[in-house]
């Protein structure tokens, strides 16, 4: 590794540095963008080690290798741990911890010689800091580089060649495929893909396929048997998940990062990429007809949810569909097999440009636009989140009929004692609705509350 691919030392600086120092700057952002960061490597990484795992093991393998445990324990392998910088600097009086050059402390004084010489921190921080120190390398130097670095912690991420390419791309062939030839496999590939008018999907994203394997896999669900050749879109949802985290982290520091801080840009990817938001779009793109399955509940669900006029006016265009200012939750009843083949489509296009991070955000970036835009300039936080953050509680929670549907009813109370109810197919739905309208009053008399530290 050349010093123009290594961090600054006021980069660096900033890596090691906590917000409880009081410096000018703390390695907050830096630990946002490489947790991201570590999370799409080890997820590519696990995805190539372990072609034949499903996504449950898979993410269980990730949540070990990511977790702060894990990450503290590299901290100490590679003796990081040293170098964090946790207390504020005091220069005089009862809690002076500074010493000028040259001076020492009598070690004898225990007390007074740890003040000096030692500083508290959880382990948390230090994990935090291997995190930050992932993301001082993305942004002084590049993908190939940080991998390095991350190889060299001890984290397990894919090897790249010379080139800093990784060497074949995976197959979403099943294993246990009818016919070895692949020409054969070919054939039938390209058939299954036009007779499914497959090449629509193509022109709504605007990108075309080499793979045809690849989009067919990003919208076959489980329960599909009409293809007995190509896997479902589980393995890809686990690696689009974490790419599309990364790339809108990444847009949102590069092109805002004067005015971001870590709670704002947590805000921004909760409101454009939880379930609902993303199955919104799929449906606005009228990419769900796609979907192979062979569910009557998927069905029923699907069905329920694209007749909601709120959502979906009929006589509409997709662009009016996705220039449509949203009620932010009227959404929460999205089957979220529609998220998880948007997050499919992901892995699938990354797989077929060739693991081109820059290839996936040009084709998906015009489908966010819009919500992108208005969720940096004021995110829409989840209505449970906001309601418990200005002191509300639950009251009550029970069942109740919809004719013959049984329907969850949820009964919440705001701090001034006003009361408002939500109904749902569930308690989680019934609960948001609910939380929803209450912070709509609370909008409505201008009423603030500061939770308590």
């Amino acid at each position: 590794m050349t010093n123009e691919q290594q961090p600054s030392p006021d980069i660096l600086f900033q890596a090691i540095t906590r917000r409880s120092t009081d410096e000018q700057m703390d390695n907050e952002n830096f630990e946002v963008l490489g947790d991201c960061f570590l999370k799409l490597a080890v997820s590519m990484s696990l995805y190539y080690r372990y072609p034949s795992a499903n996504a449950g093991l898979l993410t269980e393998t990730k949540m070990k290798q990511i977790s702060n445990e894990n990450l503290y324990r590299l901290a100490v392998q590679r003796n990081l741990i040293n170098y964090l910088n946790v207390n504020k600097i005091v220069f005089r009086g009862k809690d002076a911890n500074w010493l000028p050059p040259g001076y020492i402390i009598d070690e004898s004084n225990l007390t007074l010689s740890q003040r000096y010489s030692h500083q508290n921190a959880k382990r948390k921080a230090f994990s935090d800091m291997i995190e930050a120190f992932i993301g001082a390398f993305l942004i002084s130097s590049n993908y190939t580089t940080t991998i390095k670095f991350m190889h060299w912690l001890g984290i397990d991420v894919i090897p790249v060649n010379k080139q800093g390419n990784i060497m074949e791309l995976p197959s979403v062939i099943r294993s246990n495929a009818t016919s070895d030839n692949q020409l054969q496999n070919h054939e039938i590939i390209n058939k299954f893909f036009f007779d499914q008018a497959f090449n629509e999907i193509e022109t709504k994203i605007q990108y075309v396929f080499q793979n045809k394997a690849y989009l067919i896999a990003a919208f076959t669900h489980p329960s599909n048997f009409s293809n007995p050749i190509i896997d479902s879109y589980e393995r890809l949802e686990f690696l689009g998940d974490a790419i599309l985290d990364f790339l809108v982290t990444r847009h949102v520091f590069v092109n805002y990062n004067e005015n971001m801080t870590p709670g704002r840009v947590t805000n921004i990817r909760q409101d454009l990429l939880n379930n609902d938001r993303l199955a919104y779009i799929l449906v606005a793109c009228g990419l769900h007809t796609k979907i192979l399955h062979n569910s009557p509940n998927l069905f029923d669900e699907i069905s329920s949810y694209i007749h909601n006029e709120n959502l979906f006016s009929k006589n509409q265009s997709t662009d009016q569909y996705l220039n449509k200012n949203l009620d932010q939750w009227a959404d929460s009843t999205a089957p979220k097999a529609l998220a998880d083949v948007f997050e499919a489509l992901v892995g699938a296009i990354f797989f077929d440009s060739g693991n081109s991070l820059e290839t996936v955000w040009q084709v998906i970036e015009p489908l966010l636009r819009k919500y992108l835009d208005r969720s940096i300039s004021q995110p829409n936080l989840n209505p449970i989140r906001l309601f418990s953050e200005h002191g509300g509680k639950v009251i009550e929670e029970s069942t109740d009929k919809d004719g013959d549907k049984p329907m969850a009813v949820c009964i919440v109370q705001m701090l001034d004692g006003a009361q408002f109810e939500g109904r749902g197919l569930n308690k989680k739905i019934a609960k948001a609705n609910a939380c929803r309208e209450a912070m709509k009053h609370q909008q409505h008399n201008e009423y603030i509350y500061q939770p308590t530290a």
